[in-house]
């Protein structure tokens, strides 16, 4: 696969919504996608992704958290499952790549304890502050949930002015897809 990125799915993409499917980490095609969405993560300026953020319905997700000691920034999580939560719930301003230029204050629990399939087996990871927040906010994306789904309906309503431009948007693309190679 060449090195290439992905186009980043927006607000009012059906894949958004889908729960995704869990994938084999020894499967070539899995080493491609990690590849593919590090490359986009990095065009896009976040510090986290989902596979289906990308278009690709499997269970797979990259953090950049450069909160983590040098050299361990980086996790690579396939077929992640949240064991468990700790700590007190806490707001912090949260943003996504699907809803580029859009912030709001989430609640989530401080910890987090998850585990996910590697190359050399199953795995378990227990974090705290960035990094758990970073991995909840993208299992949420593998199961089809949204930063926004954690908001009030009147916190919503306030949002939806911004959030608009990204439904038409997605809806003119599924009226008018871009013409490849022209």
């Amino acid at each position: 696969m060449a090195d290439r990125t992905e186009r980043i799915r927006r607000y009012g993409n059906g894949c958004l919504r889908r729960v995704a499917d869990p994938v084999d980490c020894h499967a070539p095609g899995t080493r491609d996608l990690l590849d593919t969405m590090w490359r986009t993560l990095a065009a896009g300026g976040g510090v986290g992704l989902a596979a289906p953020q990308i278009g690709h319905a499997a269970r797979v997700l990259v953090v950049s958290d450069p909160e983590r000691p040098r050299g361990r920034q980086r996790l690579e999580l396939v077929n992640p499952e949240i064991r468990s939560t700790f700590g007190p719930s806490v707001p912090f301003e949260e943003g996504c790549l699907s809803f580029p230029g859009v912030y709001t204050t989430i609640i989530r629990p401080k910890g987090v304890e998850v585990v996910f399939d590697s190359p050399e087996g199953r795995q378990t990871l227990r974090e705290e502050g960035l990094a758990a927040r970073i991995i909840q906010h993208e299992v949420d994306h593998l199961d089809g949930v949204l930063f926004i789904d954690h908001l009030s309906a009147r916190q919503r309503l306030l949002l939806w002015p911004r959030l608009v431009p990204f439904l038409l948007t997605e809806s003119w693309r599924r009226i008018f897809p871009p013409r490849r190679g022209v």
